[in-house]
Formats: structure tokens, sequence, C-alpha cells
């Protein structure tokens, strides 16, 4: 079968899982009959926020002016006590909840959980480049948020499917939540809408994640801006 795109290649793969939940999309090897066989398990699953959690975001990154790239890593916007923030965590949570259960994994409790998040505004032709957020055996989760519905796309990169540079392309739709494992490759193409672009992007930690950073991070301002995903009644 031939495919026009490399994103529909990688999205009709035959190693997909295909779930009666629209929201989630699965990437699984076939069993290895050799010790050199590929071997990958990629999960993401896409909700949304809704609107209004989303158009107050936008409206606290402009007001206070947290988005651009020098500010990424020097703040928590999960420690911020404006209301929408409670709505944010509750509403990760409950995204975080279905995504376990569908993967039929046990979803941590809340205070078993540590979060760090991020504002990103990109102005004209600004993209982000590929990277991942984590690489090692403590590896969790990391999270996107759109905010804009322009027509932007952020691509995935997935091991071992077709070749080195294929990619799943997923459009930027105002209030998306994608969630994905940390080490999944990913960048977000230049924005050539003519307008700023906004998004949220964050990551998700479990005690073993923790403990990992103390024990091989020489910064401490990494496991200073890290905080446990709070309830909404802690943000009034």
């Amino acid at each position: 079968m031939r495919f026009e795109t490399r994103s529909q290649f990688i999205e009709n793969h035959p190693t997909r899982v295909h779930y009666d939940n629209p929201k989630m999309y699965r990437w699984k090897s076939w069993d290895a009959n050799t010790p050199f066989a590929p071997v990958y398990d990629v999960p993401v699953y896409i909700d949304d926020c809704g609107d209004k959690i989303s158009e107050d975001l936008v409206e606290l990154l402009v007001t206070n002016n947290i988005g651009s790239r020098e500010t990424w890593t020097k703040y928590n916007i999960f420690s911020r006590k404006e209301f929408v923030i409670g709505l944010l965590s509750d509403r990760i949570y409950q995204v975080y909840t279905d995504y376990m259960v569908e993967l039929e994994e046990e979803p941590l409790p809340r205070d078993k959980l540590w979060i760090r998040g991020w504002g990103v505004t990109l102005n004209a032709d600004e993209g982000i480049d590929h990277h991942s957020h984590a690489f090692h055996e403590n590896t969790y989760l990391s999270g996107n948020i759109s905010l804009s519905d322009l027509d932007t796309s952020t691509d995935y990169y997935f091991p071992y499917l077709g070749w080195y540079f294929d990619y799943w392309k997923v459009n930027n739709k105002s209030g998306n939540i994608t969630l994905f494992p940390s080490w999944l490759e990913h960048k977000v193409d230049p924005n050539t809408t003519g307008q700023v672009r906004f998004s949220l992007a964050f990551d998700m930690f479990t005690e073993h994640t923790m403990n990992y950073i103390s024990n091989n991070r020489n910064n401490s301002s990494v496991l200073q801006n890290i905080i446990r995903l709070a309830k909404r009644m802690d943000h009034v």
C-alpha cells in the first residue's frame, strides 16, 4: 500500500494497536523471534482541556510574559496560584488516569506524581528543534497543550518504523492535550501563520524519577522547580 506522506505511513503502520477509544494511539512491536529484533512500545493519548482553560492560559502567558524561550527553564507554571492552574492540574490528572486505564496500568495517586510546566510562545518563523525530554531508566511522561487554533503541527519521531526520519504529524488544535513517553523525540514546525503560537509543555515524574534526578543532576534548580501535582483546592 502506498501512502502520500510519512505521517500517513506511521498512522497506518501494521504495528499500530487499534482501540475503541479514538483518543488512544499506540504502536507496539511484534513479539521478537530473535534477540536482535527491534522492540518498541509507543503509546500516545490525545484529549482536550476545553476552550475556557485554553483562553485563560493564553491570557496568563501574555499578561505575565512567561512564554519566551529564555524563560522555559526558570520557573514552573504549576507553582502559580491562579485558579486556571488548579483547573488545569485537575484536567491533566483526569486525562492521565484515562490514559493509564487504556494501557491497563494502575494510575498513580496525585500525591505520588510531580510535575513541571512552562508556557511556550512562538513568533513568526520560530519553531522548536528535534528533541526529547528525558532518556533514562526512570523516564515517565511528558505533555503538550496547544493553545492556538493555527495551521501548525508537532511531529513525533518513532523508533524503527520505516526510514530514520519518518514521523507522525499531529495538528495543533486549541485545547488539545497530548500525553506521551518523555523519551519520544519530537519537534514543532516553524510558525508560518503570521500570528503568535501559544502552547504549554510539561513533564510528569514519579518517585523513582525524582530520586534519579536527585542523584544524577548537579543543578539543584531542576529539583527546586518540580512540585507535586496539586489539587484544585490549592489554587484559590
